[in-house]
């Protein structure tokens, strides 16, 4: 049986330099946007020279041979204008490689850690605007008002040596993250001569079970958190779920075929669910989970000759596989409760399905496909001192045990899913939470079980006091797709942090590839979704109004719901101060 239906059992230099604009806040309720902004802060100025930071001793976070390398004055564009910042290089102790940019004449007394995404291995250039996520028209960001922070998490590179050392293992999973930021921290009090107001981290990806990882093990590093599209659980992620990309799609059902589906023939899949399920103006699905979906419906007639607009039976099989995922072969519970959804098909290539089409040479699943790379990247990382290790071909698609007994020796070390966030609350934390519908790597099914658990663990009335949750139509992986996928959720995270503005409705944008704006509809806070009033353009966002959730059931146990429990961390190697 191929159909795909989800079981229903189942963020003026000299003067105040205000905050940003470009999103707005509403009650989840109501229609009418309210200005979200931050609290205006005056500009600092450095009290000593930016090459004297290079004599800062940082041996008191990393340990010994930690030490700041060079410390120079760049200059920088951002929103079209030159921007002083004394760019900070450094390592910490043993291989974390790190750099914080400090601007010279425009902070405003905040500080935002940046995410880093993949398995890592470089450090995203703090001083550019384009490794702030999710700042789009936010002049706080636009002109230089953050010392921004990043690094490498511990290893330069991907190649697979550094994930069997157990300190590289515990820099990644937690510590390389949390002792960058003290260093960042030590820097802005050496350079300014006083400690930020407000701190941030702004993640997506990895980067996003990065940003849910500081909330979980370090509540007091930050005052408001951003997660987009969080590999939170990372584990089930990079073996079962990933894995599953792999064998679905595959000639043999393992490893070893070719692949089945290619570009061309997903293209006409994506085509038909569109058509079968969009309910926006233009042409996108609002909750996919809604979706009830049929590949045979497009399957090709017996014994077709031209088979280029619709699917073979292995093709129908292989898109069925893919949507469905694995099932417990006792139970039948399915063993995900996440998979790439229908409307995301768009975003398939070079993750599930290859690049090159159908009509060319057979393709191996092996090759050049994102997700068996991730599946061998991250292998060591997870089933490190296991006995009888698995492989992708035979991972838990089967057998539910698999979770207990493969997975939950690292969970607390790599994952990001305990839903305990008191400690975080109590801090004054906010947090939120961004995943688009598309996503062709990461479910946002995982991300709405995550969600699902802080309200189970705290109580929904608890977690609406600190948290919100939104997700975006025909959106990929963190960005791209068909979606308005530029939004401005500094401004919303700063503004609730500094002035205690939970936000409601945050405007998203589509720009067209000279990065002019063609469009923009209104998010609102998970489930409401955006609803076209009939009335005026399309294509603007403020002929939208809040509609009530197209899909109610909330998500029902599954194998890997023990991940999603409250654990106590994992720590291994240096100790992190």
């Amino acid at each position: 049986m191929h159909r795909f239906s989800l079981p229903g059992s189942l963020l003026g230099t000299a003067a105040l330099l205000a905050a940003c604009h470009g999103g707005s806040n509403v009650a989840p309720d109501s229609t009418a946007p309210v200005a979200t902004t931050a609290t205006a802060l005056a500009v600092v100025k450095p009290v000593v020279d930016c090459t004297q930071l290079a004599a800062v001793d940082v041996t008191d976070i990393g340990g010994a041979g930690s030490k700041i390398t060079s410390a120079t004055v760049v200059t920088t564009m951002l929103n079209g204008s030159s921007v002083s910042m004394c760019a900070v290089k450094g390592t910490l102790a043993p291989a974390n490689t790190f750099e914080v940019a400090l601007p010279v004449s425009t902070w405003t007394q905040r500080f935002a850690e940046l995410g880093c995404g993949g398995l890592c291995g470089s450090v995203s250039d703090p001083t550019q605007q384009s490794s702030f996520s999710f700042s789009y028209k936010c002049p706080l960001v636009q002109q230089g008002g953050f010392v921004t922070a990043a690094t490498d998490m511990g290893h330069q590179g991907n190649d697979a040596g550094w994930t069997t050392d157990p300190q590289k293992q515990a820099d990644f999973a937690y510590r390389g993250q949390h002792i960058t930021t003290l260093a960042a921290k030590k820097l802005i009090k050496a350079y300014y001569g006083q400690e930020q107001k407000f701190s941030y981290f702004v993640g997506c990806s990895d980067g996003g079970r990065e940003a849910l990882m500081a909330a979980q093990r370090y509540p007091n590093d930050y005052n408001g958190i951003v997660a987009g599209a969080p590999a939170a659980h990372f584990e089930v992620q990079n073996s079962v779920f990933h894995g599953w990309s792999v064998v679905a799609n595959s000639t043999t059902g393992d490893s070893t075929g070719n692949s089945v589906l290619y570009p061309d023939k997903v293209a006409v899949l994506h085509k038909a669910v569109l058509a079968a399920c969009a309910d926006t103006p233009d042409g996108l699905i609002s909750d996919p989970r809604a979706c009830n979906f049929d590949p045979a419906s497009i399957a090709c007639a017996a014994g077709a000759q031209d088979t280029r607009l619709c699917l073979t039976e292995a093709e129908v099989v292989a898109a069925g596989r893919i949507y469905g995922g694995p099932v417990d072969a006792k139970t039948g519970m399915p063993m995900q409760i996440g998979r790439p959804l229908p409307g995301s098909e768009g975003n398939w290539v070079g993750v599930e399905v290859p690049r090159t089409g159908s009509s060319g040479a057979p393709v191996p699943v092996k090759s050049g496909v994102f997700s068996y790379n991730i599946v061998t990247g991250a292998y060591n990382l997870i089933f490190s001192g296991m006995p009888a290790m698995p492989n992708i071909d035979t991972f838990g698609y089967t057998d539910g045990g698999f979770y207990s007994t493969y997975l939950l020796e690292n969970h607390p070390l790599n994952d990001a899913t305990n839903p305990d966030l008191s400690a975080f609350k109590k801090a004054g934390g906010k947090l939120i939470l961004w995943h688009g519908w598309a996503d062709q790597h990461i479910s946002p099914m995982y991300t709405i079980q995550y969600y699902e658990a802080m309200q189970n663990q705290m109580g929904q009335k608890t977690v609406d006091e600190f948290a919100r949750m939104y997700l975006v139509p025909g959106v990929g992986h963190c960005s791209g797709g068909e979606g308005d996928d530029s939004i401005d959720l500094v401004s919303n995270i700063t503004g609730w942090v500094e002035q205690g503005t939970a936000p409601g409705s945050v405007m998203t944008y589509k720009l067209d590839s000279a990065g002019s704006q063609t469009a923009s509809r209104p998010v609102y806070p998970y489930p409401a979704v955006a609803r076209y009033t009939g009335s005026g353009d399309w294509h603007d966002g403020t002929n939208y109004v809040s509609d009530a959730a197209r899909y109610n059931v909330r998500t029902p146990s599954w194998p890997g719901s023990i991940l999603y429990a409250p654990y106590a961390p994992k720590v291994q190697g240096v100790p992190a101060p």
